[in-house]
């Protein structure tokens, strides 16, 4: 069958508040109890205006709960001013990703102003995921906004606006939760030499007379761009037992273009510039002093979202991600492209690959340019080192295509590990595959079925196991003959091999999730 892309394009416009039980094929493990919760894009339309890009969509919250009877699904808008807004209006007003609102507001002046006051100018939409923070569970997004939710009902309890409690343009979507309950994360600010990128961590509790975790984080250290209005698009970042890895790409966003457009009602996305030509930078920055490695280090040029896991091993730092030749899947996920172009669409698009990139962290000045300097068994990844002393790095690929929005196993997370999880990139003449890569065997495992399109994969692991793969897979899957209709298949993670799977009815479309997380009971 050829790739379905109308699974892209859904539009959900009924929430189902009460949990419905599932239909159950074959048995569902007993220890296999709590929650799988999802965040992305859901409902597309207001009235008689749709949005333009994938992405757009006001972000629907989705729950999978398993439990002694069974599974349940339910669903719920995130009621964020742009939702609410939209709404009351019947018609888009809030400007997203890849479209721009229209305003509401009456006289030139007052317009004018809407367009350059933050609030206005960044929606809080938060599409992206679902994190924790002190806790708490809070929808997120690139931009600084976060929506406190219930875990339970998902129901929106309030929002933090961290522009206005740190001064911050934007943020990571993707922070990385710490065995004693603190999380760190990349903010994305303005210094006196221009942009920088600020790691921080935020408490397990509120600090002293403080009212949240957000109030006054830790600064971990500090980066500055290395161009000064073109800040890099950074949506994760990579953790090391003893640094903290950056992945300046060459998707930038060009500040001039960002303001320009903003007096043009252009969208965000055409602010979005791909520099051609240029590398990778990385940044690795000590955990403990703050400290940027003074060794500079560039890599050939890719485009990423995701970064799988990074580790440290015999003095080198190994950092595995799925990258592109350029960014223009991000271009293709408008939906005119997808309804216009759809039965050519995959053919065309770059399915990525996972590459793994490791840097020697001790280079002597006197070795020879074609020395490479990679001493790791088992990779062809490159470090060469250059005429002005900076490492010049070319990964290894190790499959044919990219395997997004990654899993694994929690506990293997900044540490040396074997396997991880997600969707096949490929998007000629296939269904949509989940996969297992094995790094030392370079196998892939993969599970389809015709008319099923995996979306979000969660691993679980078994109570009490020791092995890295012992535990279930869960993935969301979209039916590409009904649009209302969506499963969860729980496949055993070690061989991919189906052990139930549970289908749910709803009232209105199911869309794609992009990210989710698993909460135990």
């Amino acid at each position: 069958m050829p790739y379905d892309f109308t699974t892209w394009d859904r539009n959900c416009l009924e929430e189902q508040v009460t949990p419905v039980q599932g239909e159950v094929t074959g048995t569902i493990p007993p220890w296999l109890r709590g929650s799988f919760l999802l965040d992305g894009p859901g409902r597309m339309t207001y009235g008689e205006h749709e949005f333009n890009h994938v992405f757009d969509g006001s972000a629907l919250l989705q729950r999978f709960t398993f439990g002694e009877t069974g599974a349940t699904f339910c669903s719920r808008f995130l009621k964020s001013y742009a939702y609410t807004t939209n709404l009351e209006n019947e018609q888009i007003v809030v400007s997203e990703f890849g479209t721009t609102g229209k305003s509401v507001t009456k006289g030139k002046l007052a317009k004018l102003g809407d367009k350059f006051a933050f609030d206005k100018m960044f929606s809080d939409n938060a599409p992206v995921g679902v994190v924790t923070f002190g806790g708490e569970y809070y929808c997120i997004t690139e931009a600084p906004f976060l929506h406190k939710i219930d875990p339970t009902t998902l129901e929106t309890i309030s929002k933090v606006d961290l522009h206005k409690e740190l001064g911050i343009n934007s943020h990571c979507p993707n922070p990385k939760p710490l065995p004693d309950g603190s999380t760190l994360n990349i903010l994305h600010a303005v210094g006196a030499t221009g942009p920088k990128y600020d790691i921080v961590s935020f408490p397990s509790k509120p600090l002293d007379g403080k009212a949240t975790v957000f109030a006054k984080p830790k600064k971990v250290g500090s980066v500055d761009a290395r161009w000064k209005l073109n800040p890099c698009h950074m949506h994760t970042f990579g953790l090391t037992e003893n640094y903290v890895v950056l992945l300046e790409q060459p998707l930038t966003i060009d500040v001039k273009a960002m303001v320009a457009n903003t007096i043009r009602d252009k969208p965000f996305i055409g602010g979005m510039e791909w520099m051609e030509n240029k590398l990778v930078k990385i940044h690795i920055v000590n955990r403990e002093t703050g400290k940027e490695v003074k060794q500079k280090v560039k890599c050939e040029a890719f485009f990423f979202m995701h970064i799988i896991n990074c580790y440290e091993r015999e003095n080198h730092i190994v950092i595995d991600v799925n990258a592109y030749k350029k960014p223009d899947l991000l271009h293709a996920f408008h939906l005119k492209n997808l309804r216009e172009r759809g039965a050519s669409l995959g053919n065309e698009l770059d399915g990525g690959s996972v590459k793994r990139i490791v840097i020697p962290m001790e280079v002597s000045d006197k070795v020879s340019p074609e020395l490479n300097l990679v001493m790791l068994a088992g990779t062809k990844a490159k470090a060469n080192r250059q005429k002005d002393g900076s490492l010049y790095l070319t990964p290894d690929a190790v499959t044919d295509y990219a395997y997004e929005i990654p899993a694994l196993h929690p506990d293997y997370t900044g540490k040396r590990y074997r396997y991880f999880y997600g969707s096949c990139g490929n998007m000629t003449l296939t269904t949509g595959k989940v996969g297992k890569v094995d790094f030392e065997s370079r196998e892939v495992k993969e599970w389809f079925e015709d008319g099923l399109y995996a979306g979000v994969s969660c691993f679980v692991p078994r109570p009490g196991a020791t092995a890295e793969d012992d535990g279930v897979l869960l993935v969301t899957e979209l039916h590409s003959a009904d649009r209302k209709k969506v499963s969860v298949v729980i496949l055993n993670s070690a061989d991919m091999t189906e052990v139930a799977r549970v289908a749910f009815s709803t009232p209105s479309d199911v869309p794609r999730s992009l990210h989710g997380c698993f909460v135990a009971a």
